[in-house]
């Protein structure tokens, strides 16, 4: 029984052996996908960086959300009036 029992030990020291070190295919897709964040946050801090610095685009933009705002506040202003509250 005994020769069996260090037959088994050595093979489950050579699979940790063999498959220990080696990465997996996850390993390599994971680290594609931390590599493909970081690309998407690059683009969208230039994106954010070009805005803030043109001004036509950036008043354009800030123009474009004061309506937005202004139709919103006008809407919520007539539907508090319309209930009588």
């Amino acid at each position: 029984m005994k020769p069996i029992t260090q037959l088994h030990f050595g093979l489950q020291k050579l699979a940790v052996r063999l498959f220990g070190g080696v990465s997996t295919r996850a390993d390599k897709q994971r680290g594609a996908s931390a590599l493909e964040y970081i690309m998407l946050a690059a683009v969208v801090i230039a994106i954010l960086v070009f805005l803030s610095t043109n001004t036509g685009v950036r008043q354009s933009i800030s123009g474009a959300f004061q309506d937005v705002f202004d139709a919103g506040g006008k809407a919520a202003t007539d539907a508090a009036g319309s209930t009588g509250g």
